[in-house]
């Protein structure tokens, strides 16, 4: 009897199961769910709870409650058993202030939702127009009045600007920085630049956006042994400011990138560093990690070189300058130095070599337009805009990705275990998807061949001047998997490449000051040190979170952006195409193909109509809809607060 009581202790101390409040922090797009454990003393531990459908619904930010199974300390199982409802805080614009109570309405609420706050003259600076946070008290000292409790001004915003707000509350995205991460920027030593190459008297220029202030790279190219090139490519040299371990990098990990919203950017780094100390400006002295590149007369690699070294931009560029300098051939200009202008020219010569190896081992070239938001000078969105990718852009491009493959070269002599930037072949569930859609003769390519990037590549050239051309990049980005960081190296499909790492980005990627620590130990040491190693996996899985939560906020954003422009055309007929069937709707590009909307079943020509999933096509008995079709919409119905459009069917076109 005492044996088997012994052994029923063992058992019991070795498989526990414990109840806790878990917080969503992403839900990838296979329903897989990552969270983080609510307690204190399991602060930022995190688990991963593989897809259920018998799980409750949910969502990034929602609160559940979950049985977690260890076995020896390990967590072996999560449940999730519900959903928490707690009181949501809310956001309001104030709309009255007297001395008693500030009176705040929600925003984009369409019926007199109206608030109240004590008024404790604790926000003497508060004004009537202002954005803040607040959260509804259930038990008020006010009879007939709903108060609440103010959490958070926001100075400088308002109704039309504020919607990178409502996605930084929705997923619970970091936006300060704490004092201790503030103080040690500020302690930072900036006079210990260590033993470097001196870069300085080359016409290194940057080429970035009109509106960019961290500048990551700069780039310089010379001829070399007359048959030969030499390319240099000079990386902020983040690591020497952020030590490992500092509060500013375990808070930096944390964040795990920057994130750009159309009218603000939610840095990695605090700005004194993304914004100055790091960022590579126009005659100011820099430290950075260089790569030389030796290629020969045809664009091929003959050698890399990384090095610490120190330079002077001597131009900031942005890319319609340097499309400019394409379209004049390069001619002479007063306002531009010989030497910078030569280096432009190189750097265009280049390029060109790069692009056709690119185009040769398969890289996959999808033409897909950006979706840019133009404000006027108050911050007020005027309209979309659909942004094409320039050769300027490609120059930057090739030579970023031609950086980035010598640093995974470089890693792998010293270690298989590095944070990899993989991109998988598509699913043949996808490409199943695809062929059913994607209609002849295209399908009969995808049937008939294995699928590569050369053959993508082939199907939209083939397609280019038809009108199905957007349809079918559409179709084709949508068989494609999620690019996202493993510390096992899986090959990266969409660059066609073996080895794949990002290295030219590290004041915005947590992932590329990774890179860089490894290279300076190799650098350093001859070596990579085994703290490198640790815990790489999680730190991937983690960064590749972020990733995706900045994603799914900037594009929340644009599409809030996207119904308020359209809000005020209620009723306008525009021309679309059908991008996607649902059983209960179709969603469809309009406005050529600046914005997106749904029209439900129910606004649909009334018909009895069967789904076909496999083909992604409604059938009635007069009517029939399926991708790749033009039809004539108008708008119904905007929802800012959603970034939701509903369009009305008009004609087929």
């Amino acid at each position: 009897m005492k044996k088997k009581s012994h052994e029923k202790r063992k058992k019991n101390n070795s498989d526990m199961i414990k109840n806790y409040l878990l917080k969503i922090l992403d839900i990838d797009s296979d329903g897989n769910t990552t969270a983080k454990i609510i307690d204190k003393k399991l602060r930022n531990t995190e688990v991963f709870i593989p897809y259920n459908k018998q799980n409750p619904v949910i969502k990034i930010g929602d609160t559940v409650s979950s049985l977690i199974k260890y076995k020896k300390k390990r967590i072996i199982n999560t449940k999730i058993l519900k959903k928490i409802y707690a009181p949501k805080p809310f956001f309001a614009q104030v709309n009255e202030i007297s001395s008693k109570f500030i009176k705040i309405k929600k925003l984009f609420s369409y019926n007199n939702d109206y608030y109240f706050i004590k008024n404790d003259h604790s926000h003497e600076n508060l004004n009537v127009g202002e954005i803040l946070k607040a959260s509804e008290e259930f038990k008020s000292n006010f009879k007939n009045l709903k108060t609440c409790k103010l959490e958070r001004v926001y100075k400088g915003f308002n109704s039309n600007n504020f919607f990178p707000m409502l996605e930084i509350n929705e997923l619970n995205i970091i936006d300060t920085f704490p004092t201790k991460v503030l103080k040690e920027v500020e302690k930072i030593d900036i006079s210990n630049t260590d033993k470097r190459s001196d870069l300085t008297n080359l016409a290194i220029i940057t080429i970035d956006g009109d509106d960019a202030k961290d500048f990551d790279d700069a780039v310089f190219v010379e001829k070399y042994k007359s048959d030969k090139w030499k390319v240099l490519v000079s990386i902020a040299d983040v690591s020497h400011y952020v030590r490992e371990n500092s509060n500013l990098d375990t808070h930096a990990k944390e964040r795990g990138n920057s994130i750009y919203f159309p009218n603000f950017v939610i840095p990695m780094l605090p700005e004194k560093l993304s914004n100055d100390l790091c960022s590579l400006k126009e005659n100011k002295l820099r430290l950075t990690l260089s790569v030389e590149i030796i290629l020969d007369s045809e664009g091929n690699k003959l050698s890399h070189k990384f090095f610490k070294s120190t330079i002077k931009s001597a131009k900031r560029f942005t890319y319609n300058d340097v499309n400019n300098l394409i379209k004049t051939k390069f001619k002479k200009n007063k306002s531009i130095n010989d030497n910078i202008l030569l280096n432009a020219k190189n750097l265009y010569q280049v390029y060109k070599k790069l692009k056709n190896k690119s185009s040769t081992r398969g890289a996959l070239a999808l033409k897909i337009s950006d979706t840019k938001i133009l404000f006027d000078k108050k911050g007020n969105p005027l309209e979309v805009q659909k942004s094409k990718q320039l050769e300027s852009h490609q120059i930057i491009e090739e030579l970023m990705i031609l950086a980035n493959e010598c640093a995974a070269e470089e890693l792998q002599k010293y270690s298989s275990d590095n944070p990899y930037r993989i991109h998988e072949r598509p699913k043949p569930e996808k490409i199943l998807s695809l062929i059913n859609c994607i209609g002849s003769p295209y399908d009969k390519l995808l049937k008939n061949n294995n699928v590569t990037g050369n053959l993508f590549n082939k199907i939209i050239e083939q397609s280019s001047n038809s009108k199905d051309f957007i349809k079918i990049n559409e179709l084709i980005l949508r068989s494609q998997s999620q690019a996202r960081y493993h510390n096992e190296n899986k090959g990266h499909f969409g660059l066609s490449l073996k080895n794949y790492v990002h290295f030219t980005s590290p004041i915005r990627r947590y992932s590329d000051l990774i890179v860089h620590r490894k290279l300076t130990q190799i650098l350093e040491n001859n070596e990579i040190n085994q703290a490198y190693k640790n815990n790489l996996n999680e730190t991937c899985a983690h960064i590749s979170s972020t990733e995706r939560k900045a994603v799914i906020a900037e594009r929340n954003t644009i599409d809030r952006y996207i119904a308020l422009i359209y809000s005020s055309k209620n009723e306008q007929t525009f021309s679309g195409e059908v991008i996607s069937v649902k059983s209960f709707g179709i969603f469809v590009k309009f406005d050529n193909h600046k914005s997106e909307g749904f029209i439900p079943k129910r606004l649909l020509p009334k018909d009895h109509y069967l789904f076909n999933e496999k083909k992604e096509f409604l059938k009635g008995k007069s009517n029939f809809f399926k991708i790749g079709m033009s039809l004539l919409v108008n708008i119904k119905e905007t929802d800012i607060l959603k970034g939701k459009i509903l369009l009305g069917y008009c004609k087929h076109l």
